[in-house]
């Protein structure tokens, strides 16, 4: 820590205080569930916008996607590209509308009506159980960063620092709520934009011929690749890249409380619209950076130091070649505070949307949305905030590269959750019983690829012949837990009585009676 210099550590608390004093800016603007959790429900569509997209590209995205360009190709770029392209369209046009006709405060309040109450808690505890795990390998990947930033020399300091962290966006969630949220995420989704511009331009500048020479280099090793054909389950390619967009990509949008949240937090169904054509447009160019940083860093260190990329070419080590360049050769004061403030940002922006998002689906879905007053509401919000800050600080321990653990969590909770949803709002016939079996069906199989075959040998895993291969590709999670609790949801609700009307009146996507306005009024 002793190397890291003044102006740093100054960069690094100005960032700091600022989103603390948003916290307390608004913290004085919190009267009821609807301000703390939804903003007034009259939040501008703009910083709603940014707000999902700095919430989905946390730290995660700031180490893994750079370390996945410089020593992979672009075919995850292909899967992210799934956003702006297919889901963010298909939830404009036809899961907005239905989801502001609906008028729920909460997501899961639909699968009581369609299904029943404990199918609506079980909704609730997948998606708290996907934020615990997704904030826990976010914070995983800033202690992958300041182990080279900091220069740790014990776990014990880079815990500490996790921990920092943690209350500190505990702190200004517990304070400000979703305003706070919103409007501090709006901030770090253009210090992460910014930031990335930097690093790039810098980047470049230091490789010996130039952009040329990077374009050059990175296409003859084949970095640009996003489309290839060859390959069993274990290759990133095409088919792959395609099931992880799809899957992942859809239930996060879809079936997740945080973004519900978030389309409920403006007035109209344009402006929901709006603020996610700003995610896509954000995540369309902000992703392409983080590819070409990694890209850029693997032209640098193949020209000048390629034993050091060589030794980082495994486990945790690939998630720190960013911070390392950073720290030994971007040659100047100030970069240092700069990928610290930027990595806080993008820490704070998953850690705030998370612990805000799991207190409102408590209140909402397990207590019907009870006025408990704003002080229950910060004392959850702080007890979310600390458990999940113990939490990230066990899996500093995993020496694997967070998006692999990210992923396996998405398919396994978002997968369920979209499976659920999809059969309530598609097929008039699925009932409870449906549902259940189709749940236990999905994490059955998901349980059999991540558990099963991480216990089988190599002779054992010869013998599955393609299907081996799932063993160390996540990217099939969301399609293999989704699919099949879909396929046996809907056979299994044959085997009881269809549902009653009123669990149907209104609660199916295609057909509903009552029209919604998209205007601004």
């Amino acid at each position: 820590m002793d190397s890291i210099a003044a102006i740093d550590w100054a960069i690094c608390g100005c960032y700091l205080l600022l989103v603390i004093g948003l916290g307390l800016f608004f913290s004085n603007k919190q009267k009821d569930n609807d301000d703390f959790f939804l903003g007034g429900r009259n939040m501008h569509w703009l910083p709603v916008g940014l707000s999902l997209f700095a919430t989905t590209f946390s730290s995660n995205s700031f180490v893994g996607l750079p370390a996945e360009g410089a020593f992979g190709n672009y075919h995850q770029l292909l899967a992210i590209f799934f956003i702006p392209f297919v889901v963010i369209p298909i939830t404009c046009i036809w899961f907005i509308p239905f989801y502001k006709g609906l008028g729920f405060v909460s997501l899961y309040e639909y699968l009581e009506r369609r299904f029943s109450r404990p199918i609506r808690l079980m909704a609730s505890l997948i998606f708290m159980l996907y934020s615990a795990g997704w904030m826990g390998t976010m914070l995983l990947a800033v202690s992958r960063i300041l182990d080279v930033v900091l220069e740790t020399t014990s776990i014990l300091q880079t815990l500490s620092v996790i921990t920092i962290i943690g209350l500190l966006a505990t702190i200004y969630t517990a304070m400000g709520g979703v305003k706070a949220v919103i409007w501090t995420d709006t901030i770090q989704a253009f210090a992460l934009f910014g930031g990335m511009i930097f690093l790039l331009a810098l980047l470049v500048s230091k490789i010996d011929g130039g952009f040329s020479a990077y374009l050059a280099a990175g296409s003859a090793d084949g970095k640009f690749e996003m489309f290839r054909l060859d390959g069993g389950f274990g290759e990133r390619n095409l088919f792959s890249a395609c099931a992880y967009g799809f899957f992942v990509y859809m239930g996060g949008q879809l079936a997740s409380f945080g973004a519900f949240q978030r389309y409920v937090t403006v007035d109209t169904v344009s402006e929901a619209r709006r603020a996610l054509v700003i995610k896509g447009v954000f995540t369309l160019f902000s992703c392409t950076l983080f590819f070409m940083v990694g890209t850029a860093l693997y032209v640098y260190y193949q020209q000048s130091h390629v034993e050091i990329y060589e030794a980082m070419n495994s486990g945790r080590g690939r998630d720190q070649l960013l911070p390392h360049f950073v720290i030994n050769f971007s040659g100047g004061y100030g970069m240092t505070g700069l990928i610290l403030a930027g990595l806080f940002a993008a820490a704070m922006s998953s850690l705030d949307s998370g612990i805000n998002s799991m207190t409102a689906t408590l209140v909402s879905d397990w207590f019907d949305g009870k006025e408990f007053g704003t002080t229950f509401n910060r004392i959850m919000t702080g007890v979310f905030g600390t458990g999940v800050t113990g939490i990230a600080c066990l899996l500093a321990l995993i020496n694997s590269p967070v998006f692999d653990i990210l992923l396996s969590i998405a398919g396994a909770t978002l997968g369920l959750l979209l499976a659920v949803l999809m059969l309530g709002m598609l097929v008039p016939r699925v009932n409870t019983t449906g549902v259940l079996a189709g749940l236990a069906t999905g994490l059955m199989v998901w349980a059999l690829i991540r558990v099963g075959l991480a216990g089988l040998d190599d002779e054992s895993l010869a013998q599955l012949g393609a299907l081996a291969g799932l063993k160390t590709n996540t990217w099939w999670d969301g399609l293999l837990t989704t699919v099949p609790a879909v396929v046996v949801g809907i056979g299994a609700s044959f085997l009881a009585s269809p549902p009653r009307p009123e669990q149907l009146d209104g609660l199916l996507l295609a057909g509903r009676s009552d029209p919604v306005p998209s205007g601004d009024d």
